[in-house]
């Protein structure tokens, strides 16, 4: 018999939403909800995973009056309005199931659940399997028909059969229509028997087993039950209507139509343009390279010492300070050899050729470098960055996975299949080994042709060659410096917060009155709306910003945010940077070239980037990093660049005129909006006036001007619009953006960075819009992240001709910070001014403020 599922889409999109609405909100980096999409997809995964359908449709209500609303208009009239963020994802639903193949059904008229019955009653010679969360559903269960029933969360589910639903429920399939003929459902306002509830009613049901039956011995009933039951029988058959699914539908095609094909490729670009990554599949349709031949020398031959060989390393999957460089594998038109570490250490030629300026590749060069600092061979030339070139030219290519699966390299082996997991290697024997670095140099070079071309036709190559190749040297250097961290000062910023932890936990649980757990969402959103009677949001989310909103409201919430603030300085900071202090007393985080859509350097293991200064104690960590023995830090950071870069790109008059006379541009802002002189304006009007200036290179919209500003929506959009009154220059420079992306499907920075915005052609509003900010700040973001990348570079090449002895250690967003020899002070502090300030020549002037101190604290 073929088996059939059928999914109740409704039911699994509301579940998924309220399932994974505690906590932060899935979304994607351009701030699209799909938490609920993303539920989703993981129930249907599950459920295709338990009964391997031949067959496979999804219902969906189809959001209109149905035949139920004609005759009962309260009929779901109870149910609160959807929230904003789940109305968005019901399209992005869809989008899904379109990609991945699955048919999907809705009708005016009736609901997904008569859809569901009438698929299953009206083809009774299919095995049929009913996905959902609604139990009115149990009431289709038959010898060929059974419910897989959500239990729990969007992972526990319970597949029902007719003795299942005796057992568990006590009832028939045909008595949940009774069922709710007595007893009603609040969720569907189904009014019932005003009075009966649950157990009342499955007693009846068990003694008269239908309602009309009852009826027909309404006499053998006593007392209060008696009088509620005759009074109300009109809503009892009522709802005995209501509850009933409709199995006789006339469907326009046949469960044979319905045949389930996933379409791989296109469910992969869902998954990659929702950032739902964890989804993506690999591709079976391999590309089959002609030289897969790899032969093991103990030296190099000489065809493949020459320009534009592709090195690739065997090594471990650890953190580059602990990895086991084996050997490496050399490939170009001539052929593919492999060399074991040993035996290039005695191969003098190969050694030559790597130390030369001759031009090599690899993947993740910077890595390759580290490999072989490590092992103390020179290499030099490694001026092609196979992954960077890639990324450049599609920002989801943010893993040596995607690189693979773009350019089909077979992934018969992968890296973890060879070495293990990071943290937890395996013995991996050498043919293994050799096999898989094979593969990967071959396929890595393959692709070099053509992403070459891609490159020159996206006008990348300035961007590639004279930006992120030579930055990639600093980094690595950056990597190898490290910072030196005082494991005293976070020995003691953690006792201290820790007490003040423990001080705040005891208020919390005598404010609450019992103690509970406070890191959890749902426990403290039950005690804050429920137990204290709080004003609950629709989504009853504890998150920051609703917190903020209630600060006045129970003396609880200024202690819940303060510990929050101490708990995250004890366990990310303090206890967490400690961790990674290493044996020479430094800190050395790894800088991600290829993660972030605006070009931004991201820091990991561990991210120095987030550490707070917005509140003193976020900033006292910085005292933990200080300058290595007869140094000092100095810490340089561009002024108001982003603002700068907007004034430049958009050619605004009134502020290039601000900046060049060295006006204070949010002054400038609230002179303009506010129609004030110079003297006139106010702290106030100053504070609204930075909000705006920034929020507009981030897309900011009227409803979070609002919010940060703590006005009405109609306030911030009138805001706004003297804004772009006061600098039309900046509306014209948008809308002229937008319609370029609209027009070409992505945006570019100064450099020519592209970023490819998809959401700019979505059907959905909401997401279009989002494609629309994304659009706007984009280009101001990344020439701003671009040029900080040539200011490392113009800094790192004018130490290296003064021959200083002073090192660049960290990059902090617009921030350079060096570890300065104590007689060079005078000399970086000059050096590395004019470096930042020269990096780029706008309409407007670069102005680094550089400062000196012990610390990273006292050089802010």
């Amino acid at each position: 018999m073929k088996k059939c599922l059928l999914i109740d889409g409704n039911a699994m999109l509301f579940r998924a939403y309220y399932a994974t609405l505690y906590g932060r909100m899935m979304t994607t980096s351009n701030g699209i909800p799909t938490n609920a999409v993303y539920g989703f997809i993981t129930m249907i995964n599950k459920a295709l995973d338990l009964i391997k359908p031949d067959h496979l449709l999804v219902a969906f209500d189809s959001g209109k009056p149905t035949f139920r609303h004609e005759t009962f208009k309260e009929y779901k009239g109870t149910r609160r309005q959807l929230d904003q963020e789940l109305i968005v994802q019901f399209p992005i639903a869809r989008e899904y199931l379109e990609a991945k193949g699955i048919p999907w059904y809705e009708c005016e008229g009736i609901e997904a659940d008569d859809i569901i019955g009438s698929a299953a009653k009206t083809y009774p010679d299919y095995q049929t399997v009913i996905l959902t969360s609604d139990r009115d559903l149990l009431q289709l269960i038959d010898e060929t028909t059974n419910v897989l029933l959500m239990k729990k969360g969007i992972t526990e589910m319970e597949l029902v059969d007719v003795q299942g639903l005796k057992d568990n429920f006590h009832v028939t399939p045909s008595q949940i229509i009774e069922l709710k003929g007595l007893m009603g459902d609040t969720a569907d306002n189904i009014p019932g028997v005003p009075g009966v509830g649950e157990k009342t009613a499955l007693k009846l049901l068990d003694q008269y087993e239908t309602v009309h039956n009852l009826y027909e011995h309404i006499d053998e009933i006593k007392g209060k039950l008696k009088e509620k039951l005759e009074m109300n029988k009109d809503k009892a058959e009522l709802s005995l209507f209501l509850a009933t699914i409709v199995t006789d539908a006339k469907l326009p095609f046949d469960l044979e139509s319905c045949v389930f094909h996933e379409d791989v490729e296109r469910s992969n670009s869902f998954y990659k343009k929702y950032e739902m990554l964890s989804f993506v599949k690999q591709v079976e349709d391999k590309t089959v390279y002609a030289d897969t031949e790899i032969k093991k020398v103990e030296q190099i031959s000489e065809s493949l010492l020459k320009n534009g060989v592709l090195l690739y390393p065997d090594c471990n999957n650890e953190a580059y300070e602990d990895a086991e460089f084996f050997g490496l594998a050399w490939v170009n038109e001539g052929g593919c050899e492999y060399i074991e570490i040993d035996d290039l250490r005695r191969d003098a030629r190969a050694q030559a050729f790597l130390a030369s300026q001759d031009s090599k590749a690899g993947f993740d060069v910077k890595h390759l470098m580290h490999l072989f600092e490590h092992v103390q061979i020179p290499v030099n030339g490694l001026d092609f960055d196979c992954w960077i070139a890639a990324f450049l030219s599609d920002g989801t290519i943010t893993s040596y996975d995607a690189f693979a699966e773009k350019f089909k390299i077979d992934r018969k082996l992968t890296s973890d299949d060879v070495y293990g997991k990071k943290g937890r290697p395996q013995l991996s024997d050498e043919l293994s080994r050799i096999e898989y670095v094979k593969i990967q140099a071959h396929g890595c070079y393959a692709a070099i042709e053509q992403l070459k071309k891609e490159l020159a036709e996206k006008e990348l190559n300035s961007l590639f060659y004279d930006i992120e190749m030579p930055v990639t040297k600093v980094l690595f250097e950056m990597e190898n410096n490290g910072i030196c961290t005082d494991l005293n000062v976070l020995n003691e910023i953690a006792e201290n917060t820790n007490q003040k932890v423990l001080a705040l936990t005891k208020q919390i649980y005598e404010a609450a009155g019992h103690e509970f757990n406070i890191n959890s969402p749902k426990q403290l959103a039950v005690v804050l709306f429920d137990e204290l009677g709080l004003k609950a949001g629709k989504k009853r989310s504890t998150a920051v910003d609703v917190l903020e909103k209630l600060m006045n409201a129970h003396p609880i919430i200024p202690l819940l945010m303060e510990h929050r603030k101490f708990q995250k300085v004890y366990s990310t900071y303090a206890i967490g940077l400690a961790k990674h202090v290493k044996a020479d007393g430094k800190i050395h985080t790894l800088f991600n070239q290829c993660l972030t859509t605006t070009g931004r350097l991201s820091s990991s293991e561990p991210n120095l980037q987030n550490i707070s200064v917005r509140d003193e104690e976020g900033k006292e960590i910085r005292k933990a990093f200080v300058a290595s023995p007869n140094h000092v830090l100095l810490s340089a950071d561009y002024s108001q660049i982003e603002l700068r870069m907007l004034a430049h790109m958009a050619d605004v008059k009134e502020m290039i005129n601000a900046f060049n006379s060295g006006i204070d541009i949010h002054t400038q802002t609230a002179m303009s909006v506010f129609g004030v002189a110079h003297d006139d304006v106010t702290s106030n009007m100053r504070r609204q006036a930075k909000a705006v200036n920034f929020g507009i290179v981030y897309g900011i919209s009227e409803f979070g001007l609002s919010e940060q500003l703590g006005i009405s929506r109609n306030e911030a959009k009138d805001f706004i619009e003297r804004y772009f009154a006061s600098y039309p220059e900046i509306k014209q420079f948008m809308d002229e953006t937008v319609a370029f992306c609209e027009a070409n499907g992505y945006v570019k920075t100064l450099f020519n960075r592209r970023r490819e915005i998809n959401e700019i052609h979505d059907k959905n509003y909401m997401v279009r819009e989002f494609g629309k900010r994304a659009a706007m700040n984009a280009p101001i973001q990344g020439s701003s992240a671009d040029l900080i990348k040539v200011a490392m570079v113009n800094v790192y090449n004018a130490m290296v001709k003064q021959q200083c002895k002073s090192k660049i250690i960290l990059q902090i967003h617009d921030e350079l910070i060096f570890d300065v020899c104590e007689d060079e002070i005078e000399l970086m502090k000059t050096l590395v001014k004019n470096a930042m300030e020269q990096a780029m020549a706008l309409k407007v002037p670069l102005i680094a403020d550089a400062n000196i101190g012990k610390s990273w604290y006292d050089a802010k």
